[in-house]
C-alpha cells in the first residue's frame, strides 16, 4: 500500500471529506480549555465569589459555562456530586470526590459534559483552605442552579 493510511488519496488528501482523526484530550486539556474560554479573567474568584467586586460578571460567566457545557449532563448525575459536594466539610472531603468526576466523565462520550466535570475538577484542585470549600459550595450552588434552567429534562 505504498505506507499510505487506508483514508487518504495519493495526494494525501482523505477520502469522503472526513476529518483526520484528532488526538483524545486529557481531563485537565479539557478543563484549562473551559478555564480560558469561560472565565480567563474571573477564575482566581470563583473560590471568593461573596467578597468579589464583579459578581455579576462571574454570575454571566457561570450560566454562560452551564448552558453551553452543561446541557447534557443529567440533573441526577450533578445532583449525585453536588450532594456529596454540599456534605464536605473540609478540603480533603471535597477533594474525595475528584475521582467520582473523572469516573462520571470516562462513561460520558460528550466532549461538552466530560469538560463540565473536568473544569469542576480542576477548581476542586485550586481548593487549599477551608473557607475556599464554602467558596466552592457558592460556585457550585449556581452551576446547579443555571443548569436546572438550561437543562433537557431528564
Amino acid at each position: 500500500m505504498n505506507g499510505r493510511n487506508l483514508n487518504q488519496h495519493r495526494d494525501g488528501g482523505n477520502f469522503g471529506n472526513r476529518p483526520p482523526k484528532q488526538e483524545k484530550k486529557t481531563f485537565e486539556q479539557l478543563a484549562e480549555d473551559v478555564r480560558k474560554q469561560f472565565f480567563s479573567d474571573t477564575f482566581s474568584e470563583l473560590l471568593n465569589m461573596s467578597k468579589a467586586s464583579n459578581l455579576d460578571q462571574i454570575l454571566k460567566k457561570i450560566e454562560e459555562f452551564v448552558s453551553k457545557e452543561g446541557t447534557n449532563l443529567t440533573t441526577s448525575q450533578l445532583r449525585n456530586i453536588y450532594d456529596k459536594a454540599i456534605k464536605t466539610q473540609n478540603v480533603n472531603e471535597l477533594k474525595l470526590i475528584r475521582p467520582n468526576l473523572a469516573y462520571i466523565a470516562g462513561r460520558s462520550s460528550n466532549e461538552k459534559e466530560k469538560s463540565l466535570l473536568a473544569f469542576i475538577d480542576l477548581l476542586i484542585k485550586s481548593v487549599q483552605s477551608d473557607e475556599q470549600v464554602k467558596g466552592f459550595k457558592t460556585f457550585f450552588e449556581a452551576v446547579v442552579a443555571y443548569h436546572k434552567f438550561y437543562a433537557k429534562t431528564n
